[in-house]
C-alpha cells in the first residue's frame, strides 16, 4: 500500500462511509498473508492422497493462525507449486505416472484475490513421470521443472495469459549409484540462482549437481557441467543458495546431512566447508532429509527430517557460512514433506504430509530458535507450501 501524507489522512477521515469501510476491508485484509498448499489427490506407493486441489490459506500476520480460503478446480497430485512474482497465475507439477504412451503435466492456474479462487487454464507435458519440482526464471518469462522418474529436467514457455507452452528445452540427466534408489537419475530440483542467472538441477539418483545456462532467446537450458556430490550414495535432494555469500547448502537425502560448500558464479563448486549431521552423534534411527530453507535476514537455516525422526532441525549461519546447530524442533506430525518461512520471517509453517497437518512456529528473531504456537490446521496431505509475495 502506498503511503499516505498526513493532509491525505484528513481528506480521507472527511470522506463519505463507503470510503471508509473499504479502508477498514483493506486495513483487515492487510493482516492476512496468503498462502497456497499442493497436495497428492491419489493413493501411490508412498502415499495415501486426500487431498482435492491446490488450497488456498491465510496466516495471521501477527498470530501465525491459518485459516481455509478456497480449493482450486480439480486437477490431479498437485504437489509442488510455484507463485509467479506477478501475484495472479500459480503453478504445479502434477505427480503421477503417466504410462507408457504419454507423460505427467504442469498445471497453471489464474488466482483471483478476491475471492481466492484458482482457477484451471491450462497443463502441457513435463516430458517425463512424476515431476516433483518446479521453479520459475529470474524474468518470470519461464517454468522449469524436474521429473523423479526418467531423472530429466525442461524448460516450459510462459505465454499468453499465464498460461503454459509446450517445452522448449528438454536435458536427460544420466548416472545412478549402489542406492537402492540410485538405480537411475532422479531429478529432484531445477532453480536459476538468483544473481548469477545460471541454473542448478540436484539430482538424488545420479549423486549429481548439474549447471545449465538459460537462454531467454533460444529458449534453451544449455549444459555446462555437472558436479559430483560427495560421498556417494548421499542423495542429494534440495539446496539452497546463501543470499549474500558465496556459499551452497545441499541436502543429502539419504544419509541425512547438509554439505556446505563455496562456490563460483559459474557455479563450480570450489571447496568444502563442513559436512554436518540432521541428526545427534549416536543416533541410529533412519534419516530422510525433505525440505531446506535460510531465513529472509540470511542468519538462519533449516531443514526437515522424515521417516522415524519428523523434525525441523534449525541452524545458525556462521561468518564463513558454516552451520552452528541451535535445536531441532517435533514436526508434531508425520513426514514434514516441506515448510516454509513467511516473508516476513517471523513464523514457520510446516507440512506434515501423512498426517494431514500444517503447523505454525514462530521463529526467534535473535537465536533462530523454533517457538510453538499451539496452532494445527488440518489439510490433507500437504506437499508444498508457498506464499503469495
Amino acid at each position: 500500500m502506498k503511503k499516505i501524507s498526513l493532509l491525505g489522512l484528513l481528506v480521507l477521515f472527511t470522506a463519505c462511509g463507503s470510503k471508509k469501510t473499504e479502508q477498514s476491508v483493506a486495513k483487515q485484509e492487510s493482516n492476512e498473508a496468503i498462502f497456497f498448499v499442493g497436495t497428492y489427490t491419489k493413493k501411490e506407493g508412498h502415499v495415501d492422497g486426500q487431498g482435492e486441489g491446490v488450497y488456498v490459506y491465510s496466516m495471521n500476520k501477527n498470530t501465525g493462525a491459518i485459516s481455509y480460503k478456497a480449493t482450486s478446480d480439480v486437477v490431479i497430485s498437485p504437489s509442488y507449486l510455484a507463485v509467479h512474482p506477478d501475484g495472479q497465475h500459480v503453478y504445479a507439477v502434477n505427480e503421477y505416472d503417466g504410462g507408457e504412451d504419454s507423460y505427467a503435466a504442469v498445471t497453471a492456474f489464474d488466482y483471483n484475490p478476491e475471492d481466492h479462487s484458482l482457477t484451471y487454464l491450462n497443463e502441457v507435458s513435463s516430458v517425463g513421470q512424476y515431476p516433483c519440482f518446479l521453479s520459475i526464471d529470474n524474468t518470470g518469462k519461464f517454468v522449469m521443472a524436474a521429473n523423479y522418474v526418467g531423472g530429466s529436467v525442461v524448460l516450459l514457455p510462459i505465454i499468453e495469459d499465464g498460461m503454459l507452452g509446450s517445452y522448449s528445452s528438454y536435458k536427460k540427466h544420466e548416472g545412478g549409484s549402489s542406492h537402492p534408489r540410485q538405480d537411475a537419475p532422479h531429478a529432484h530440483q531445477i532453480f536459476q540462482h538468483p544473481k548469477s542467472g545460471l541454473v542448478a538441477a540436484v539430482d538424488l539418483g545420479a549423486d549429481k549437481i548439474y549447471a545449465y545456462e538459460l537462454d531467454t532467446l533460444s529458449q534453451t537450458l544449455n549444459y555446462l557441467r555437472d558436479f559430483i556430490n560427495p560421498p556417494r550414495t548421499a542423495g542429494p535432494r534440495h539446496m539452497v543458495f546463501h543470499p549474500e555469500k558465496d556459499i551452497a547448502y545441499v541436502l543429502n537425502e539419504l544419509i541425512g546431512t547438509i554439505e556446505v560448500a563455496t562456490f563460483t558464479d559459474s557455479l563450480r563448486f570450489q571447496q568444502k566447508v563442513q559436512m554436518i549431521s540432521l541428526q545427534e552423534p549416536g543416533d541410529k534411527r533412519e534419516p530422510s532429509g525433505a525440505a531446506i530453507k535460510i531465513h529472509p535476514n540470511g542468519e538462519f537455516l533449516y531443514a526437515s527430517n522424515r521417516g522415524e525422526i519428523n523434525e525441523v532441525v534449525a541452524f545458525r549461519i556462521g561468518d564463513n557460512g558454516e552451520l552452528i546447530k541451535v535445536g531441532a524442533y517435533s514436526s508434531k506430525g508425520l513426514t514434514p514433506r516441506d515448510f516454509e518461512i513467511d516473508p516476513s520471517g517471523k513464523f514457520m509453517l510446516v507440512a506434515n504430509q501423512d498426517s494431514n497437518t500444517i503447523m505454525t512456529y514462530e521463529i526467534n528473531q535473535e537465536t533462530g530458535e523454533l517457538i510453538d504456537t499451539g496452532y494445527i490446521e488440518e489439510v490433507p496431505t500437504p506437499v508444498c507450501i508457498k506464499f503469495l509475495l
